[in-house]
């Protein structure tokens, strides 16, 4: 195709339309930088994903998401997490998730300015997969980009049980993951898991997770409310993310 389409042009494993050749030439060192840190980026996100299934193992999966799925991560870049989880458990998950993000803030902090390293995108139910509420081609394109750290045969699952998703990119079906196995509970683990247990015990420690969660992403971007851009931004994720960002169920 690129042979017979005049208006392209490719230049090691590059292609362009023409006229636009400086593209390549900005695109090259981005190439080398992606390949240089994403590993730092799974390292440090399978690192995360670990810590939060030994405090919360109401998790059924974590998945890379953004640039670090996709190969294209820079060191400027959030490392993006897609979490499946119990009914019952997002806002409580939610609130360990931001807690633990923030001490990888802190382990990686540079003097005394903390960037934010972790992004959780989203936090899917097993109510909300079963099958999704949504069937467009944005959700469809945001699960292609997932890379199962821990669940995968769960996501398999989801991805079944919204054949879909298939018709649009047939190529979930084929994709081969090797599962991993839970790591063992710390002692808060053990408590959340017996109060998974317990249906009214997680109610009431969800909604206490939702309160916590709530505050902490009010205080985020009320910090940035003078930033044009980011509340645009923000404002942009709330609505295609509809009906699934945080705080819209």
């Amino acid at each position: 195709m690129l042979e017979s389409d005049p208006r392209v042009r490719e230049s090691d494993g590059f292609v362009c339309f023409r006229g636009q050749e400086g593209l390549i030439e900005k695109s090259r060192p981005r190439v080398i930088v992606n390949d240089s840190t994403n590993g730092d980026a799974t390292a440090i996100a399978l690192e995360f994903t670990k810590t939060l299934l030994r405090a919360c193992p109401l998790v059924d999966c974590v998945a890379l998401s953004g640039s670090a799925a996709t190969g294209g991560y820079i060191p400027t870049d959030d490392v993006d997490l897609d979490i499946f989880v119990r009914d019952g458990a997002k806002y409580l998950t939610y609130a360990f998730a931001l807690a633990l993000g923030f001490l990888v803030s802190i382990r990686f902090r540079r003097g005394r300015r903390l960037r934010k390293i972790i992004c959780i995108n989203v936090i899917w139910t097993r109510g909300q997969t079963e099958p999704f509420a949504r069937r467009d081609e944005a959700l469809a394109f945001e699960l292609l980009h997932c890379r199962p750290l821990f669940g995968a045969l769960h996501f398999q699952q989801v991805i079944a049980r919204n054949p879909w998703i298939l018709r649009l990119f047939p190529q979930l079906d084929w994709r081969q993951s090797t599962d991993r196995a839970p790591p063992e509970l710390g002692t808060v683990g053990r408590i959340v898991a017996w109060i998974g247990r317990h249906p009214p015990l997680l109610a009431l420690s969800d909604r206490l997770g939702r309160s916590l969660s709530r505050a902490v992403y009010d205080l985020a971007h009320w910090r940035k409310r003078k930033d044009v851009e980011a509340t645009e931004r923000l404002a942009f994720l709330r609505e295609v993310k509809f009906p699934y960002e945080f705080f819209q169920d």
